[in-house]
């Protein structure tokens, strides 16, 4: 499984709830897909839920090291969250066209969060890992 790219990012939690105190669902809404403001909209932390699945966002645009074309399309970069609550990056749209021609067939995630700081480092591969048994 060749890695394409490696993206790590830090984002302060009381900034996202200053944020959600001044926008609520509009900045939810602008900012991630509908699935991603359904999933925070369950979280009693929602803040730090809030600043780690952005950090997520910009450690997937890193890792797969796209170039500088304006402005980006945060929810075209969606944090999905699967069985016992393993994360995970889908792509879209033009962002999903960058990391197919950068040859990313699959993204790994790992996500960490406290009161203060969240973290996310996203890592791209060419080829989908393997299934565990």
């Amino acid at each position: 499984m060749p890695v394409v790219g490696v993206g790590t990012d830090v984002a302060d939690v009381a900034r996202f709830a200053r944020l959600l105190e001044r926008g609520g669902q509009r900045f939810l809404e602008r900012w991630f897909r509908p699935t991603e403001v359904e999933w925070l909209n369950t979280k009693k932390a929602r803040a730090r839920h809030t600043a780690a699945q952005f950090a997520a966002k910009e450690a997937a645009l890193k890792a797969v090291r796209v170039p500088d074309l304006g402005p980006v399309r945060w929810r075209e970069i969606e944090i999905t969250h699967g069985l016992h609550g393993s994360p995970g990056v889908v792509v879209h749209g033009s962002v999903r066209e960058l990391a197919d021609a950068a040859g990313v067939s699959d993204f790994h995630l790992a996500l960490w969060h406290d009161d203060r700081v969240a973290t996310a480092t996203v890592v791209a591969v060419s080829e989908p890992a393997r299934q565990l048994p």
